[in-house]
């Protein structure tokens, strides 16, 4: 797949902002570049580290009581020794030297009961890389497929913790289109977002999120917002 941008980005919900505000940019260290209000009620603070954006979403309406998703780590490369911890909403974070396992940026971790359907369908459906048993690659971001209770098919990717990941590419249409011609599953067909973005979802084979999303700066008009 073409991707605009080599890095993926993690995004999560939460209806208790301030910890979260405190354990992303205190305890873990990173950059805070800006809020974006996406509708009332939902308030999107991004950070970013490696050019990955870790978004963490604020939702002050009572979030869905839905199952937890497959994204069970996100591993963050920086200098200093490593640190293991869980964030305020109770996912696992792990901060790792340069270098740990192969990694430059992000490492995200997904569980699954069933490991080789989901590598097939991230190397195929996907056309990530693969770089070693259960492991595959995005631009610079790895992706660990570990077996586990994994994520389950929900109506909405709306819900507290990690939820979806998004890859940005060049045409949403285009490569929902070719994910579900390969196999992939769509979640939400795509979607503009006023004149500046267009994306949509597609979900792994136990359900999780995958947005994909097309920012029409990169056709000149504007900067444009992702999930």
């Amino acid at each position: 797949m073409k991707l605009a941008k080599p890095h993926l980005d993690i995004g999560l919900f939460t209806a208790d902002l301030p910890p979260h505000l405190a354990f992303w940019g205190e305890t873990v260290g990173l950059r805070f570049d800006h809020a974006l209000e996406l509708r009332p009620g939902w308030v999107q603070h991004r950070h970013v580290v490696h050019g990955s954006v870790i978004k963490v979403n604020h939702y002050t309406d009572p979030l869905p009581a839905l199952p937890p998703s497959g994204y069970a780590m996100l591993t963050i490369v920086r200098d200093g020794p490593v640190w293991e911890g869980r964030h305020p909403g109770g996912d696992c974070v792990r901060l790792v030297p340069p270098g740990t396992e192969g990694l430059v940026g992000l490492g995200i971790t997904v569980e699954t009961p069933a490991p080789a359907r989901m590598m097939d369908f991230y190397l195929g459906a996907m056309e990530f890389e693969e770089i070693a048993p259960h492991t595959a690659r995005c631009g610079d971001t790895l992706l660990f497929v570990e077996k586990g209770r994994g994520g389950s098919l929900t109506p909405s990717f709306i819900a507290p913790n990690f939820r979806y990941l998004t890859l940005q590419i060049f045409d949403a249409d285009e490569a929902c289109a070719d994910i579900v011609a390969r196999g992939g599953r769509l979640a939400q067909a795509p979607v503009s977002f006023g004149n500046v973005a267009r994306y949509g979802f597609v979900a792994d084979p136990d359900g999780n999120w995958i947005e994909i999303s097309a920012r029409t700066s990169l056709t000149g008009i504007a900067p444009a917002p992702d999930r």
